[in-house]
């Protein structure tokens, strides 16, 4: 019987395919791509997934005989291989994880997490008010019709062909979607939209994955909507039309420190997750919750600008009076009148509004015991999902801390902008690391190499996700218990000099007595004088 992780990589396999069937187009397709899709369609029968084979073939006879149903049997066996990868993937994290726990079982390590700082059980979920009624079932059921058809049409004859009339139609539907309030299926036609507009600029961001995979999830909430609307079933629409959130919970005042900061950038923005753990709060129950502070800054390409790093950025005055590289730095943050969207892992985001407060504090100290995770509970979350077709692996998270990490140095994987290595841990725990090209992984892949040779290793954390039958690992940063560290020093102020040359960040000292250092922000310098002047 073929493992969880070889049939992970059948999966991922046939994605690839049908992702390059929806870029080239069912028409442009030759008899060659049809043979592989059928070789495809047995292998899966072999594995004992019938239910992808049988819905493989169904598409494989009508792109044959070119019917026009032959985007719609491809669509539908993408949803049949998605759900399956779902499941999969959450089996084979589910037996990683009770690998583990059983592991430091055995070693009497249980108690080690007693140290941290423990959050309180999540607040009970409120039973959910009953949906409103469909607005304009008519007109929405046109325009999602429309859109599914759209959608297949672009199946069929390919992205090569597409022209402007076609992204405009594509925006159309995106401006009426978020009109509608449809916030699953606006963002979603954008991606969509914005991808076709890199590959007919020829623009080398173009992601076959991603636009593959908005096209296909567009498609699958349009078909969704429209079966609600006919149905007359106001909560799946209602569930269909906008992703689920939490309630927002005001917070009087809470206390912070960064563990950890994704960065991404892309042609127009740069993108920060802050990744935050409450030390102190008005509300003692919230110690110890881990929560997300995201920040978007739209990416400046013209003048001197264009080649300031993305942590300049960092230094714009925010609504609220203070500067996010408060957030870059070793220290207590304090937070007044802001607001916890809570999840069932009891962390969540947090959003700050217009009397919002946020102010630096002194430096913390005393890192090892937030360096704690309980794979215990990772593992119950993971039996409890209960996976579906609209599921985002990156949805269901986990923060991890990896100690005596070892990592391959040649990658497993390359393609589609990132590089895979192999990670292991202590205990057997395994991983998948992610490391972005470009500018992302620039700093990321020599820091954590480096941190990973001595034989007293650092602790590693970051964020993991289930994917085709792996863990996957995000590094974000490194916590040195031991005699150095590198130390950032704190970042200049964004404001203008009258003197002559440069004021930058400095690049880092080192720690006697161990701390914290994170491996995506950079330490490149950047002319502080001319900041403000530049951006705007």
């Amino acid at each position: 019987m073929n493992s969880l992780e070889e049939v992970g990589q059948e999966a991922d396999t046939l994605r690839t395919e049908l992702e390059q069937l929806y870029v080239r187009g069912l028409a442009s397709s030759s008899a060659a791509d049809w043979k592989k899709l059928g070789s495809l369609a047995e292998q899966w029968e072999r594995i004992g997934a019938g239910h992808i084979a049988s819905r493989l073939m169904a598409a494989l006879r009508a792109a044959e005989t070119g019917t026009k149903d032959a985007p719609r049997a491809l669509l539908s066996a993408h949803t049949s291989l998605h759900v399956f990868e779902r499941v999969l993937s959450l089996e084979a994290a589910a037996e990683s994880w009770a690998a583990y726990v059983a592991a430091r079982s055995e070693e009497g390590e249980e108690g080690e997490a007693d140290a941290a700082p423990v959050a309180s059980s999540p607040p009970a979920v409120k039973p959910p008010a009953a949906a409103p009624p469909i607005e304009d079932p008519k007109g929405a059921l046109a325009l999602l019709e429309e859109l599914s058809r759209a959608v297949e049409d672009l199946v069929r004859t390919g992205v090569p062909v597409a022209t402007e009339a076609t992204r405009a139609k594509i925006d159309a539907s995106f401006k009426e979607a978020s009109r509608r309030k449809f916030l699953r299926l606006g963002p979603s036609l954008r991606y969509v939209n914005d991808d076709v507009g890199r590959y007919l600029a020829g623009d080398p961001q173009f992601s076959m994955r991603r636009f593959s995979f908005f096209l296909h999830r567009s498609w699958l909430l349009a078909r969704g909507m429209v079966k609600a609307i006919r149905d007359k079933n106001d909560a799946l629409f209602a569930a269909l039309a906008a992703a689920p959130a939490a309630a927002p919970r005001p917070v009087k005042s809470i206390e912070v420190v960064t563990l950890g900061v994704l960065k991404r950038t892309v042609a127009s923005a740069y993108t920060f997750e802050f990744k935050l753990r409450i030390v102190g709060a008005a509300e003692p129950e919230l110690v110890g919750r881990s929560i997300t502070y995201s920040l978007v800054f739209a990416r400046k390409t013209e003048g001197k600008a264009k080649d300031l790093p993305a942590e300049a950025y960092l230094h714009l005055s925010q609504p609220q009076k203070f500067m996010p590289r408060v957030f870059r730095q070793d220290k207590v943050v304090k937070i007044t009148d802001a607001a916890l969207m809570l999840d069932e892992r009891g962390g969540g985001r947090l959003a700050l509004g217009p009397k919002s407060t946020v102010t630096e504090g002194p430096a913390h100290t005393d890192w090892p015991p937030l360096f704690q995770f309980d794979p215990a509970a990772a593992l119950e979350r993971v039996k409890r999902h209960t996976p579906g077709p609209l599921d985002l692996a990156v949805e269901l998270q986990e923060e991890v801390v990896v100690a005596g990490a070892t990592m391959s140095e040649q990658p497993l994987k390359t393609g589609d902008g990132r590089r895979i290595f192999a990670l292991r841990g202590e205990d057997g725990l395994s991983f998948d690391a992610v490391i972005p090209d470009g500018p992302d992984g620039e700093e990321l892949l020599p820091r954590l190499r480096a941190a990973l040779k001595p034989a007293d290793k650092p602790l590693l954390y970051g964020i993991t996700y289930y994917e085709f039958g792996r863990m996957m690992l995000l590094p974000l940063s490194l916590l040195y218990t031991g005699a150095a560290a590198p130390e950032p020093e704190p970042a200049p102020k964004a404001q203008p000099s009258k003197k002559k040359g440069t004021k930058s960040e400095s690049k880092s000292k080192v720690k006697k007595d161990g701390g914290l250092a994170h491996l995506m922000l950079s330490d490149k310098t950047f002319d502080v004088s001319a900041l403000v002047g530049n951006l705007f």
